[in-house]
């Protein structure tokens, strides 16, 4: 059976056990795999406070915490237990102030990664507090999952939909990425940008194809950077999408 997790926003119901004597309302202790879950999140100091509870396969959460990225990882390390089939959530987590303002928490988030680079290149958007991440990356590292860890770290977010690909591992593209980086930087035009982490424009090279995507100066810079790319040996086609900002 594939194993899933489903996120509930139905209110938390109670009985209440008032009309049955006191003597008979007492405690149940927790089965083998429910003890296994909470023991799994134990593991993570700020997971201990949430309330287990466990039905056939399924486990609800229930709790608050105080970002998207401990909810998510409750489900993890809940889904890891083997036995767990599925991992219901009724977990309250801090409401964003604004999309705006977490448009812009986000953008810098994924500024500050330290591995976003020239030949990476990511977009998304905000509602309500759900961000939606899309672009692609680079296969040195895992960059879709860091970048989530640190957008679902965010307070406020309320959910991430990660939908960054990474591109497909190849000698001959990590090369031609290394040419086209020394051939833009050589020109006048752009070697202002050379050594600099996160450049206005980014240089997406896979299976030797070539994207252009950002913003330059003007539309010399543009039709420049394109003929750059269609002139280093080994590029097959160049799509050029940059913008200008003159």
């Amino acid at each position: 059976m594939q194993r899933h997790a489903t996120v509930t926003t139905r209110a938390v119901l109670f009985v209440c056990a008032l009309s049955l004597p006191a003597g008979l309302v007492m405690a149940q202790a927790a089965s083998p795999l429910e003890q296994e879950v909470v023991d799994a999140l134990r593991k993570e100091r700020s997971l201990r406070s949430l309330d287990v509870a466990l039905v056939g396969s399924e486990v609800t959460l229930t709790g608050k915490l105080d970002s998207f990225w401990q909810k998510s990882e409750a489900i993890r390390r809940a889904l890891d237990v083997d036995g767990v089939e599925t991992v219901s959530t009724v977990i309250e987590i801090p409401p964003p102030e604004g999309d705006e303002q977490l448009a812009e928490e986000v953008g810098k988030a994924v500024q500050n990664y330290p591995h976003y680079s020239l030949f990476d290149h990511l977009d998304g958007s905000v509602d309500n507090g759900v961000v939606s991440l899309w672009g692609r990356v680079t296969p040195d590292r895992n960059k879709p999952r860091e970048i989530f860890e640190r957008i679902a770290k965010i307070r406020g977010v309320q959910e991430v939909r990660n939908e960054i690909q990474t591109m497909t591992p190849s000698t001959g593209d990590t090369n031609l990425r290394r040419s086209l980086s020394r051939q833009i930087f050589r020109s006048s035009s752009f070697e202002r940008f050379r050594g600099a982490r996160n450049p206005p424009f980014h240089i997406v090279v896979e299976r030797s194809s070539v994207t252009l995507v950002g913003w330059v100066q003007s539309e010399i810079e543009r039709r420049e950077m394109e003929q750059i790319a269609r002139m280093t040996e080994g590029v097959i086609r160049v799509d050029n999408q940059l913008q200008t900002i003159n």
